[in-house]
Order: C-alpha cells, then sequence, then structure tokens
C-alpha cells in the first residue's frame, strides 16, 4: 500500500529527474549545436587556414671557389660571418625599419642614405645588404627586437676575403650584388639575383667555375609565414678552386719599383708631406692612407707613387707572371658595403686606382713600336743589316718638318744602330719606303690591334690604324705625314701594356706566337708559328741588345749584371707638345710641366739574352722618359725574377 508519504517522495524524485533531464538535454544541445557552428559555421575558416600553410624555397648559397697565386698563395677566399639584409617587398617603410636598425648596430648616415638609394633602385624581392660583418653582440640585440623588423633577415654565410688586399686588387677582382642591368642582360638569372657574382679580374672571368650549383631548401610556413619545419631539397655544390700563373712575390717586387721609379721614398707621415697636401688638397687624393710612402722626385717635389704597369709574360709557355697596375685598390672595399666616403676618395683619385692599366690602358707605344716597322721593311727586301741612312735632325714631308729627338741628328746609321739610338729620322725613311698597309700587317702579327685573348675581362684592342680604318672612322684618306708618325709609334697607333709584353716574347721565341694566358695548366701549350723569316728577327733582337750594351745605347745604363744580359726598347711618348705660351714662361724641360702634360715613359725587353725565359713591359705615365723612368724599373724587376726564378 502506498502511503501519502511514498506518494510524496516519488513527486519529488520525478521533478528532480525532470530537471535534470532538461539539463542534460540543454547541455547535449548546446554541445550539438557548438559542433555545428565549428564544423559548419566555422570550419571553412579553419580550413582556409591551414590552406595558408605553404612551402616557400629558400636558394642555398654554395661555398665560392678559392683563387690562388702560381705559388699556392692565397689570393681569395671565404670566411664565416653574419650578413644582415632588407627586402623591400616585406619590409613596409624601409626607412624606419633602418632608423631602428641604426640604434641596433652601427650604421651611419651616408650608409642609410646609400642602402636606401639602393632599394630604391633594385627590383623588390631582391635582399638589399645592409651590412656583412655583423658581431654576436649585434645578432643578439636584432634577435630581441625582431618582431619589430618585418623584412629584414641575418644569416650566417661566408663574406668573401682578399688576403693579399691591394698587391693582388686588379689581379682577382672583386665580388659584390647584382645588379638590375645584369637580370635585364639576362647575364644572371633571377633565380641566382641574391648571390654575389665576380665583377671584375679573376672571379669576373671565372665565375662560372668560382660559384657553384646554389642548392634549394624547403621551409613549410603557416599562415602568419612563421617557419614550421624545414627541409633540404637539393644540397649546395661549392665552387671549383682557380690557380692563376701570378706570383706575388714578383707583383710585390714590380710594384715597388714601379711605384718608386726614379724618386727617393719618404714616410707618408712626415711633417713636409703633411703640409705639401696642405698645400695641394689633390696630392691627398693621391696619397690615401694606405699608402705606407710619398716621394721626393728629381725637382725636391713631394709627389705620389708612380702610375703605370709592369707585365711578365713567360717566352716558353706564355703564363703571364706578373699583371702590376698602380695605382691599385683593395678588393676587401667590395666584400661588404662599402663606404660612401671610401667610395668617393676613390672615384675622385685622379689617378683612377680602379682602372686596370695592364690590360684597359692604351697608350701610344712610341719607339717600342720601331721593331713592328723594321720587321716589315727586313721581311719586304726593302733593307738589310747594311743598308743606311743618313739623320740631320729632321726630315721634310710635305711642307712639314718631322724632328728627331737627337736635335743635331745620329749622322748615318743602319738598321742595328737605329734601334739602339732610337733614330727617328731613320724610322721615317723607313716608314714611308715600307707603307702603312706593310706595317699595319706586321704590327697585328705581333699582337697589335687586337685584344691578346688572355682570360681576363676588360682587356683592350689598343689601335693599328690603316688607310681604311681612316677612310670609315673619319672620312678622309691617309696622308704620308700620318705614316711618318705611326712608323715612331705616335699618331693613330694605340697599345696596352700586356701587348707590349706579348710583342716582345714573340719576338724573344724567334718562332712561336706566344698567347698569354692567366691560369696554371698541367702542359705546356703548343703555339702556332710566328712565320717571320729569322734573319729579320736577328737582326731586329741584335739592335734590341745594343740598346742595353752598345756605347750609344738608350738604355746602356740598365742592362743586367747576371747571364747574358737583357735585350730591349725604350719608348718615349709625347702627350702634349710644350706650348707657345709655356716657352715664354721659361718653361723648357719635360719635368717643369703639370704632371698629365709630361710624357709617357715606356720600355720593353726580354732576358736572358742568348736563352729567353721572361719578357717584360713597363709603362710609367708621365714619367718622363723610357731610359729615366721606365728601363730600370725593368732593371729591377727582371734581376728579381732572373735571382729568384718566379
Amino acid at each position: 500500500m502506498i502511503t501519502k508519504r511514498s506518494r510524496e517522495y516519488n513527486a519529488v524524485l520525478s521533478r528532480r529527474s525532470l530537471i535534470l533531464g532538461g539539463i542534460q538535454g540543454v547541455l547535449v544541445s548546446g554541445l550539438a549545436a557548438r559542433l555545428y557552428y565549428l564544423q559548419m559555421i566555422e570550419g571553412q575558416q579553419y580550413s582556409t587556414l591551414s590552406d595558408r600553410n605553404k612551402y616557400d624555397f629558400r636558394l642555398i648559397t654554395p661555398s665560392r671557389g678559392r683563387i690562388y697565386d702560381a705559388g699556392g698563395r692565397l689570393l681569395a677566399g671565404n670566411a664565416e660571418a653574419y650578413q644582415l639584409s632588407i627586402i623591400p617587398d616585406y619590409a613596409g617603410d624601409a626607412e624606419n625599419i633602418l632608423r631602428i636598425l641604426s640604434e641596433l648596430i652601427t650604421l651611419e648616415e651616408d650608409d642609410i642614405t646609400a642602402i636606401l638609394e639602393e632599394v630604391r633602385s633594385t627590383p623588390s624581392f631582391l635582399p638589399v645588404l645592409i651590412r656583412s660583418d655583423l658581431t654576436q653582440r649585434e645578432v643578439a640585440r636584432l634577435v630581441v627586437r625582431s618582431p619589430e623588423l618585418p623584412g629584414v633577415s641575418f644569416e650566417k654565410t661566408e663574406k668573401r676575403i682578399y688576403p693579399q688586399g691591394l698587391l693582388a686588387g686588379h689581379v682577382t677582382g672583386y665580388v659584390n650584388r647584382v645588379t638590375q642591368s645584369e637580370i635585364n642582360s639576362g647575364a644572371i638569372t633571377r633565380e641566382l639575383a641574391a648571390i654575389n657574382t665576380g665583377k671584375s679580374g679573376a672571379e669576373k672571368a671565372f665565375e662560372k667555375n668560382l660559384r657553384g650549383e646554389p642548392g634549394r631548401e624547403r621551409i613549410l610556413v603557416n599562415a602568419f609565414g612563421r617557419p614550421i619545419r624545414t627541409a633540404i631539397d637539393e644540397e649546395s655544390l661549392s665552387g671549383g678552386d682557380v690557380r692563376l700563373t701570378a706570383n706575388m712575390d714578383l707583383q710585390l717586387a714590380a710594384l715597388g719599383a714601379l711605384k718608386r721609379g726614379s724618386n727617393t721614398p719618404i714616410p707618408r707621415g712626415d711633417k713636409r708631406v703633411q703640409r705639401a697636401i696642405e698645400r695641394q688638397p689633390e696630392l691627398g687624393l693621391m696619397l690615401p692612407e694606405t699608402e705606407e710612402f710619398a716621394y721626393i722626385d728629381s725637382k725636391g717635389r713631394i709627389v705620389p707613387p708612380e702610375s703605370g704597369s709592369v707585365v711578365v709574360v713567360d717566352v716558353k709557355t706564355g703564363a703571364v707572371r706578373c699583371l702590376a697596375s698602380a695605382p691599385t685598390f683593395d678588393p676587401n672595399l667590395f666584400s661588404g658595403r662599402i663606404s660612401s666616403s671610401e667610395w668617393q676618395l676613390m672615384i675622385n683619385n685622379p689617378r683612377q686606382p680602379l682602372l686596370n692599366r695592364a690590360l684597359s690602358g692604351q697608350y701610344a707605344p712610341g719607339s717600342t713600336f720601331k721593331m713592328a716597322v723594321a720587321l716589315a721593311a727586313l721581311e719586304a727586301g726593302i733593307i738589310n743589316e747594311k743598308t743606311r741612312f743618313s739623320c740631320p735632325g729632321h726630315k721634310t714631308v710635305g711642307n712639314q718638318d718631322f724632328h728627331c729627338w737627337q736635335e743635331f741628328g745620329h749622322g748615318s746609321v743602319n738598321i742595328v744602330e737605329a734601334i739602339e739610338q732610337s733614330c727617328d729620322v731613320f724610322f721615317y725613311e723607313l716608314g714611308l719606303k715600307t707603307g702603312i698597309t706593310r706595317i699595319a700587317e706586321m704590327a697585328r702579327r705581333l699582337s697589335f690591334g687586337d685584344v691578346t685573348g688572355i682570360n681576363l675581362p676588360g682587356e683592350k684592342n689598343g689601335l693599328m690604324p690603316t688607310k681604311e680604318w681612316k677612310k670609315k672612322k673619319i672620312g678622309r684618306v691617309w696622308t704620308l705625314g700620318e705614316t711618318v708618325n705611326a712608323s715612331i709609334g705616335q699618331g693613330y697607333v694605340l697599345s696596352t701594356p700586356l701587348q707590349l709584353a706579348v710583342m716582345t716574347a714573340r719576338l724573344a721565341s724567334g718562332q712561336m706566337r706566344v698567347m698569354p694566358r692567366i691560369t696554371e695548366t698541367d702542359y705546356v701549350p703548343e703555339f702556332e708559328p710566328l712565320d717571320i723569316n729569322p734573319y729579320a728577327l736577328k737582326v731586329i733582337r741584335k739592335g734590341m741588345r745594343r740598346v742595353m750594351n752598345g756605347d750609344k745605347g738608350t738604355a746602356r745604363r740598365h742592362d743586367l749584371t747576371i747571364g747574358s744580359g737583357m735585350a730591349g726598347k725604350t719608348g718615349t711618348v709625347q702627350v702634349r707638345a710644350i706650348s707657345k705660351a709655356e716657352r715664354e714662361q721659361g718653361v723648357t724641360d719635360n719635368a717643369d710641366r703639370p704632371w698629365k702634360f709630361r710624357d709617357h715613359a715606356l720600355f720593353t725587353g726580354y732576358a736572358p739574352y742568348d736563352d729567353p725565359r721572361y719578357a717584360i713591359s713597363v709603362v710609367v705615365e708621365h714619367g718622363g722618359s723610357g731610359s729615366g723612368a721606365a728601363a730600370p724599373v725593368a732593371r729591377q724587376v727582371m734581376s728579381w725574377l732572373l735571382e729568384n726564378e718566379a
């Protein structure tokens, strides 16, 4: 029997069950609704975010190959470094970011200006270098502030180093960032645009071999651009090494002799030098802090080091043992971002330290060209060793007088004596009888008028004029007076120091068309025959020997004191005639004129005379005379070379 109390208890229980059931229903309904919302309403959003997880690909820069000299000395290598860059596409306000960076790392106002200029002129997808030599402390600061620096990346990388610095600047060249013009021309693909490339010298010549093959890293990033994981798809392949024929010990001896010339060294920090710079600000531009010495010339003036070049070629193999150009530059300056002040010092230096004079300097060869004229005449049978011409000190052609450097003439001379004494009138006569066509043909066989084929960028052609060339280029006919000028290496004729050295190597060889090379090989190359009459070559070499050891030889004071001596030829090239105004002011000596108007000094030769091994050319810009400025340099370099056998 159900009591009243039981009925009341059951009623309470029923109400509680109903309430609990209702609560459970609400919870289940809520969970179901939330599940529906997450799956159906927000599901699309999460799906979208998941889809935005994607792979980025990063180029893995290969380790660049090294460059060595002939003796195995490192010329260009790599060192570990931390590099900081900004990618305009992701940076937003680049200037603001650079201002923040200047609080964290060393970044001058000039640097910021230069970087912003590059940001504006560089494709926005390319990284623009900020610094390539971050310290560990600077990296730590950047890590802490990285959320404020969108588009800024810093990474452990390799920095190009040049241990020989100034000594090898023109030989090695340097690497730097890819330019827009290189991308536009197709020289560099967009994929490789972030890798530094060779800009000059061996770095540029052997870029493909040195660069190696880049690898590829796959990076999974989330929708917010944060990396999730990385994997290497393809490893990078290091670049190959290159061994050059140049010898840095010889290069050091050559640059030292060239910069000194016939002057007396004085320490760069000497008070006399400082006072001279105060009086002549231009002198300061030509005497950067990297120079250890200034010099005192024959007039007692403080002057900068001489400008010019020294080239040495192995007669038997064509190996270029020395390729010196002064002034030179330190390629380490270009490994990172060169400062505005350093760049201005270089480009404002009137002596152009970035110009590789050995390959790109073009000069009238002067009397060093007389061997080509003599060979053309001898091979054509126009003269022989006994043929004589009289030199009264001048020759009249048409209504113009052409003077010999010896005011009162050399008297009666033959070809050997004419080379020994550098008689201009003899070669005026010889040139007129031989003609410019024959002269040009012989000159080309000796290396004039075209690149030598050395595997280095920037080599100039020089110029060997002809009648056809003048008609096409200037629109006028060739004149006899122009043949006279060409016969002594003046007028339109131009050559590079390398061409002079190659000409002399071919004369010294006597049989082979020696071709210069800058890389070492495991074999001795075979050259094409020179195909010049042996008798003619014998006569020319006899005259060149007399230049050094003859009683009237123009370089008789500069012969070698070891072995069988040297054969050579001096040259003095007029840059600008002494003007009437200068004469009225009493200026009659070339050394009293402004440096840029003084004559160039040239010399070319080979040694040993009886068994030629090396050919040399020396150019001293505005040095005065071949016998006074260039021949002494050649003697010092050749003496060192034969004593040390580079």
